[in-house]
């Protein structure tokens, strides 16, 4: 997983600088790497992967395939965000319990909070908008909608921190709201994250030889499980159990690419197998 710098990002944080709020700098740097840790770990569990990350002005930006499933892409989508604001909230719950440490965390706790509320806004490419668009049946035109939406938002944002900037000095705003501009007008639907099964994870590699491999798993194993085994220097062979453990049958990895395929990973191997033969 590669990790860039948007533009924006450098100048935002040229911005901190400047004003001497390295520490706050800091604090939105280590919630960035937070927020999108936790985006992988969720996207890891429902087993999907990520491509590139860009670190933007409020966030990263995940670059990668288009194929995934609206309800994993949920839960995805929404688990940065969740654990922003959860780490604010323990944060805050800190305070109560040790006061001297108020100083030392506030700006982590602002930079939290900050990253959690922003990103549940319906704005591209924050993660509201993703959750928008997998919940919503009519996707082309919600995408629509949400691009001149955001370039909406960004251009009030800008000119209203243009219009601050004679009462006092507020730079980030007109920042975000370029920042909006730029994404509603370049940012199509791409989405954040691979589908594993896409990733070639069933590929081989004859040329070095390979070795055969027998796992046994239970039936009621999500197909996203079995993924973790696969390998380009080996050939799994699954021996699907019941909760005794006695053999049910057994999967060849040409049949668990097939269903991956043409199921949603959340799917036990029996669920999909018996819709197969159906």
């Amino acid at each position: 997983m590669k990790i860039k710098l948007h533009p924006l990002f450098c100048l935002l944080a040229g911005v901190f600088l400047v004003l001497g709020q390295f520490e706050l700098l800091c604090g939105y740097l280590v919630s960035i790497v937070a927020h999108e840790v936790a985006h992988n770990r969720m996207a890891k569990l429902r087993g999907y992967g990520m491509g590139v990350i860009t670190i933007m002005p409020y966030g990263g930006s995940l670059e990668s395939g288009d194929d995934y499933n609206d309800g994993d892409n949920v839960l995805i989508a929404l688990s940065a965000p969740l654990f922003n604001l959860a780490v604010a909230a323990f944060i805050v719950a800190l305070w109560w319990l040790i006061p001297d440490v108020y100083n030392y965390t506030l700006d982590l706790c602002i930079a939290n909070l900050s990253l959690g509320l922003v990103n549940l806004l319906p704005l591209y490419p924050l993660d509201g908008s993703r959750v928008v668009i997998s919940l919503v049946k009519k996707k082309i035109r919600a995408v629509k909608i949400l691009k001149w939406l955001t370039i909406a938002a960004g251009g009030l944002m800008l000119v209203g921190g243009i219009v601050l900037t004679f009462f006092t000095l507020n730079i980030t705003l007109p920042i975000f709201g370029l920042f909006l501009i730029l994404s509603g007008i370049f940012t199509g639907r791409g989405q954040s994250y691979y589908h594993l099964a896409n990733s070639r994870p069933f590929a081989k590699d004859y040329t070095q030889g390979l070795i055969e491999e027998v796992i046994y798993i239970s039936g009621d194993s999500q197909l996203f499980k079995f993924l973790r085994y696969l390998g380009k220097d080996k050939i799994c062979k699954f021996i699907i159990t019941d909760a005794n453990g006695d053999r049910v049958c057994a999967v060849e990895e040409r049949t668990l690419e097939k269903l991956c395929m043409t199921h949603e990973l959340s799917v036990s191997i029996l669920d999909a197998l018996q819709d197969r033969a159906q």
